[in-house]
């Protein structure tokens, strides 16, 4: 699904909701499994206990709205200041696929060797950030497609 973005609309609704799904809906999802692996692993007699103790605290209110932009869309907005669609839907893949992340460095360290920009090596892009890697792949790889074409016009 993300590799078929091929619009800003798209992106700019898939984006926060995907990053939302990650960093929130399945870190709740995970905490519930570890809650229900937790009550399976006690004896029946803490069960007992856990069953009669009222956990209910009357000062506390959870029914707050905030009416502030969720943070993945504040992320989002800031992404799309320094990147174009292509680099901001690599970074989203990168969740998922960790592999075309480390194959981007790759590309980028063999590239810097070519030009002779000393500091990316594969150990600083690794510590690099998504939009770091991603917007030096399409650095690098514009500079590829326009050399390539500048080739072949001065060959005809």
């Amino acid at each position: 699904m993300i590799n078929r973005c091929e619009s800003h609309d798209e992106l700019d609704f898939l984006f926060p909701e995907i990053i939302r799904i990650k960093n929130h809906d399945l870190a709740v999802l995970y905490s519930w499994q570890n809650h229900v692996d937790w009550m399976r692993s006690l004896p029946s007699s803490e069960l007992k206990l856990l069953n009669s103790a009222n956990f209910n605290s009357s000062g506390s209110d959870y029914s707050t709205i905030n009416s502030a932009e969720p943070p993945e869309q504040l992320l989002y907005e800031s992404l799309t200041e320094k990147s174009h669609l292509y680099s901001l839907r690599d970074q989203l893949l990168f969740i998922f696929k960790p592999e075309l992340r480390r194959e981007y460095e790759l590309y980028i360290s063999q590239q810097a060797v070519i030009t002779g920009h000393k500091t990316l090596v594969t150990s600083n892009l690794q510590q690099a950030s998504d939009l770091t890697v991603a917007n030096l792949y399409y650095y690098f790889n514009i500079r590829d497609e326009s050399k390539n074409e500048t080739e072949v016009v001065s060959a005809n």
